[in-house]
């Protein structure tokens, strides 16, 4: 069985840091949209609000459908200059408006409050058949109520409703 460890933010908002793809439903998939990501498609699985209405933990996953392995260690951001880049700080999401881009929290030590290799099931390499589930956390306005995820590599997942 696997321990799964809560991520914690200042405000007090939990994301697991080993979210687990057989548990999660669809919310909207996405196909690859530059060779980098040939063979791999994207799906959103959990777009959740806390209680202070604030912060959103996004939970997404990417599936290996093609023939051999893949390095999936691309998508980091460079808008902001997070500790460490191999997290993958580049997704974002835009809410239902489109009038802003959002992109993951940073916490005090200038890291991003996603999947990266501090989460326990933590893969940067998928395996053909194979899909991971990652998770990225984001601070917005609490009058979202759904959003379109943006990961690099793949065309956008929209209306993903917040819950």
């Amino acid at each position: 069985m696997a321990v799964i460890l809560p991520v914690s933010t200042s405000s007090g908002v939990l994301a697991s840091a080993t979210p687990k793809v057989e548990d999660l439903s669809s919310l909207g998939t996405s196909s690859s949209n530059e060779e980098i990501s040939t063979g791999l498609s994207a799906e959103a699985h959990k777009a959740e609000l806390s209680e202070s209405g604030n912060i959103l933990s996004v939970t997404w996953s990417i599936q290996n459908t093609g023939s051999s392995g893949v390095d999936f260690n691309w998508p980091s951001g460079k808008s902001y200059m997070y500790s460490n880049p191999s997290h993958y700080s580049g997704v974002t999401i835009t809410p239902s408006d489109q009038r802003s881009r959002y992109h993951p929290v940073m916490n005090g030590e200038s890291e991003c409050l996603c999947s990266g290799d501090t989460s326990l099931d933590f893969k940067e390499r998928i395996e053909p058949g194979e899909k991971v589930a990652y998770w990225s956390m984001f601070s917005v306005p609490s009058d979202v109520d759904t959003i379109t995820l943006e990961i690099p590599g793949f065309d956008p997942i929209e209306d993903i409703p917040i819950s």
